[in-house]
């Protein structure tokens, strides 16, 4: 049995090590989005939520192909920016990397075959991680994150309620809106990785325009156009005083230029809680109290 277990416990371990910094920006999001399809669904909750597991494994091999395919060929970028990433720590060596992203890539399209209505969504980010990772418009902070990051976003709620439950109109509605508040708000994660992305020739907006102009292009032009999005596809209206201050807060920490690199990874962060709170005032409006407060405001 342990000649079982602790290869298997081996291989959660590099999963965890290569992923977990995406976590809040794609299983955890992911996950909230497939219960608010079960509880959507009226079926009772046992068998709407008997897809679930399936979804989890969709969801896992989602951010492990990126990942794989991300670290492998940004191995010089992270022995600058998170030399504690599983390849330039040495934990596994690129050749095993490359093996796990072929067996993850096939997993991956299996499950897509076997669940032909998520076969869109599944090739869709199949193409747009060999987009971001492999191409120079990948690189470029408008094809980055404008068109990779927001095609992604529709990919991963998209396929992440259909694994569970059809799509209705408005879930659509809202998940094209989540899409593109994403895409658009998202260039702030370049705020933090300066050095790494111009030792391998990233064009990001700090790169390419210099750092203070960039943060006010994202706090006074992209911030405010991505919560114009939310308003715009009914999003909004879900919340308005609490989102509204969270995106101030969002634009004033960009504008805290002085903080450095962590306090930036943070603004990150805080950018990724907005997100899965999005998801779960959008997916369980009728069953998060703190949600259902947050309507009064």
């Amino acid at each position: 049995m342990n000649l079982l277990i602790t290869p298997l416990f081996a291989e959660l371990d590099i999963f965890f090590a290569f992923s977990w910094r995406d976590w809040s920006t794609t299983i955890i999001p992911g996950s909230i989005w497939g219960v608010g399809a079960a509880v959507t669904s009226q079926r009772p909750l046992p068998t709407a939520l008997f897809p679930f597991p399936r979804l989890l494994i969709w969801l896992t091999l989602f951010i492990y192909i990126f990942t794989l395919t991300n670290q492998i060929v940004g191995v010089d970028e992270d022995r600058l920016n998170k030399p504690d990433r599983p390849i330039p720590s040495g934990k596994v060596t690129l050749a095993s990397a490359r093996a796990r992203a072929i067996v993850v890539l096939a997993a991956f399209l299996g499950i897509a075959m076997i669940s032909p209505s998520v076969l869109p969504e599944s090739i869709g980010w199949v193409l747009m991680t060999g987009f971001l990772c492999f191409t120079a418009a990948g690189n470029h902070w408008f094809g980055k994150n404008m068109i990779g990051m927001t095609a992604g976003t529709w990919a991963l709620l998209s396929g992440a309620w259909k694994l569970i439950h059809p799509c209705t109109p408005q879930t659509r509605d809202h998940i094209v809106g989540t899409a593109l508040w994403f895409g658009l708000s998202l260039n702030l994660q370049d705020l933090r990785d300066f050095a790494g992305d111009l030792a391998t020739g990233r064009k990001t907006l700090p790169i390419v325009y210099g750092n203070l102009l960039a943060r006010k292009i994202i706090a006074f032009f992209l911030i405010p156009s991505a919560m114009a999005v939310l308003w715009w596809w009914n999003i909004l209206s879900i919340a308005p005083a609490s989102l509204t201050i969270a995106h101030v807060v969002l634009g004033y920490r960009v504008m805290h230029s002085a903080g450095g690199p962590r306090y930036d990874h943070k603004t990150f962060m805080f950018h990724t809680y907005i997100f899965c709170f999005i998801i779960a005032c959008l997916a369980l409006p009728d069953f998060l109290p703190a949600v259902n407060i947050l309507h009064l405001f």
